[in-house]
């Protein structure tokens, strides 16, 4: 039977399969090898550690695989699996939805986010969202790429989830200030991650070689002026703006953005990115790690600090 990996607790044995998202051979220092690996299914991830036969399971198992793993759960700085077997799991043994968690309703996603764009009144920025659209390809790209590798919208389908929450506080951050370009926002929203759908891998969430050398800002950047050049007589000033809004939606030189948002359009993007995100990750953080009696989450590298999970 199928152990989920937000149902594990301390001493928990396991054999059971799951999505093999990451694995590293390393050494102890004592010279020892070992196998670090990231175990997931659709409930959550978990790391893992295989002390013995490390060497020999690394060249059997590959990642972005299923795997059967055979072991227990240990606990240092949070729960992890000392793993003792795994294997490449054969497709009688699990199923596929079991493993990869996808976002819920991803039609009506979808379908909100052609609707907001459909309302764009611009018949630039409507020519531009319907080059977009059309492109059937990178469409589908778009609906099952995860939002992120780690921290938030980390699923299939998270990008296009999380591109419509950013959307969706655009169109009502935008109805607080009428003096901002409402349309250019818009497409600024959903245009703003679209370089996620070459950056990550769909299938095992790491960073394509475009992804790890160039990064989403310029891929999606790169993408829009694509679509920008296939639109004859494309007003200069508007795509200045909407590139802008690509490349400074990090908002911060701290937080890789190459350039900082100059304008009241790519302000509203910048926060509405940075609010969704955050919201979506802390909201994950709570769901996997609430259990029993406990208060506080592990600490959060990534944010430095540990987050409340009961009131």
């Amino acid at each position: 039977m199928k152990k989920f990996i937000k149902d594990l607790k301390v001493n928990d044995g396991i054999e059971s399969v799951f999505f093999l998202k990451k694995k590293e051979l390393a050494r102890t220092q004592a010279g020892k090898p070992y196998l670090k690996l990231t175990l997931s299914d659709k409930t959550g991830r978990m790391e893992a550690k295989m002390w013995d036969g490390g060497e020999q399971a690394d060249e059997m198992v590959a990642t972005g695989a299923a795997v059967f793993v055979k072991g227990r759960v240990d606990s240092f700085n949070g729960l992890q699996i000392r793993v003792d077997e795994i294997r490449l799991a054969d497709q009688k043994e699990y199923k596929f939805e079991d493993l990869v968690r996808s976002v819920e309703n991803p039609d009506r996603i979808f379908r909100n986010i052609k609707e907001m764009l459909d309302g764009i009144q611009d018949k630039w920025l409507a020519a531009l969202a319907k080059e977009f659209l059309d492109d059937e390809e990178l469409m589908a790209k778009f609906r099952k790429s995860p939002g992120a590798q780690n921290w938030h919208n980390a699923y299939i389908g998270g990008l296009m989830e999380h591109t419509y929450e950013v959307m969706h506080i655009c169109r009502e951050i935008c109805g607080l200030y009428p003096e901002a370009d409402r349309d250019a926002v818009i497409i600024g929203g959903f245009t703003h991650d679209i370089g996620k759908t070459v950056e990550l891998d769909i299938n095992t969430f790491e960073y394509t070689l475009d992804g790890g050398l160039i990064g989403h800002l310029t891929l999606g950047f790169e993408i829009l002026s694509r679509k920008i050049a296939g639109i004859k007589g494309f007003p200069q000033d508007k795509s200045l703006a909407l590139k802008h809004m690509i490349l400074s939606h990090h908002g911060e030189y701290e937080q890789q953005s190459p350039i900082l948002p100059k304008t009241l359009e790519s302000t509203i993007v910048y926060h509405a990115d940075e609010l969704v995100s955050q919201a979506n990750a802390v909201k994950e953080v709570i769901a996997q790690q609430s259990d029993g009696d406990k208060i506080w989450s592990n600490f959060i590298t990534i944010k430095n600090r540990k987050y409340l999970l009961k009131k």
